[in-house]
């Protein structure tokens, strides 16, 4: 049984081509035009630096989600009293912050879990 139609896919228009991402770097826009903050850019350093490393990164972050908490909080007062010009800002503001604070709670799930799996090691 032939089938007609999918020799008509090859004569569809093709899609633009995507730009390679390196997975070792953060991506610098989301959309052609965008900005986009780096949720990790304070992060750095080798599996091998230790745990005092990844402590300060840690609470570097959380200054950060503090910070982007802030200024949410700032744009909705001002898009409350009417002072906002742009309720985009305070939408894109409310965004980053909620998905920073997912971010933070999958972090501390992860590491109560794997606390939790050190506790139930018998030795």
């Amino acid at each position: 049984m032939p089938i007609d139609s999918i020799g008509a896919l090859s004569a569809m228009p093709s899609l633009p081509s995507m730009p390679a991402v390196n997975p070792t770097s953060p991506t610098t826009a989301a959309l052609p035009g965008a900005p986009v903050t780096d949720a990790v850019a304070g992060i750095t350093g080798t599996a091998e630096a230790g745990g005092a490393d990844f402590g300060s990164a840690l609470a570097g972050q959380v200054d950060s989600l503090q910070a982007l908490q802030g200024e949410r909080d700032t744009l909705n007062l001002q898009a409350v009293t009417g002072d906002l010009e742009d309720i985009h800002q305070a939408t894109i503001a409310a965004a980053e912050a909620s998905a920073t604070m997912d971010l933070m709670v999958a972090l501390r799930n992860s590491g109560l879990q794997a606390f939790n799996e050190l506790m139930r090691i018998q030795a």
